[in-house]
């Protein structure tokens, strides 16, 4: 659910408000309506902090959706990790790599993600940006397109980690700490 029953309300709203208008050829200026209730959350969501929040954007595990959020390992089978319009920490320091490729998927949009890896851990990064940026160890970076890395010790006939990123109008950083 989540973010998704967000949208998909918004949309249904937008059709009806559309087929009122050309059936009863009523106009409710649904956009603008829509847009005004979103400029109401954000200012009550300034003022108010920690104790405002939409419950169905960031109940699921994984997902900062206008909020910050720390994630430390893995939550038993999940492992997605999203920011829109927040930003999510994810600590993989001290995973355990017990799969051949153990997949994790990291988005950002209008948002930041950031990663943080142990050196040890082999990994293998492929991360795409569409107007956002993303920032892989070595200084290799990416407006536009797609970027890769693989760590020093990657090897890819022994277990490693496969991060997969997408950043939208957003940020993704992976350092090693």
């Amino acid at each position: 659910m989540g973010i998704g029953l967000l949208v998909g309300g918004l949309i249904i709203l937008l059709g009806l408000g559309i087929i009122v208008n050309v059936i009863f050829h009523v106009h409710i200026p649904i956009v603008k309506i829509l847009f005004g209730l979103f400029l109401i959350y954000i200012g009550l969501k300034i003022i108010l902090g920690p104790w405002f929040s939409f419950p169905i954007c960031h109940r699921e595990w994984g997902h900062a959706v206008f909020h910050h959020r720390t994630y430390r390992g893995f939550p038993g089978d999940s492992k997605e990790y999203s920011a829109v319009f927040g930003k999510a920490v994810v600590d993989l320091r001290n995973i355990e790599l017990k799969e051949k490729v153990t997949r994790i998927k990291i988005h950002a949009v209008f948002g930041g993600a950031e990663v943080i890896l142990d050196e040890k851990t082999p990994v293998r990064i492929k991360a795409d940006a569409v107007f956002g940026g993303v920032k892989l160890p070595e200084n290799i970076t990416a407006a536009f397109g797609t970027s890769t890395y693989e760590s020093k010790n990657f090897n890819e006939n022994q277990n490693y980690l496969l991060i997969e990123g997408a950043s939208v109008f957003g940020e993704i950083k992976i350092r090693y700490e």
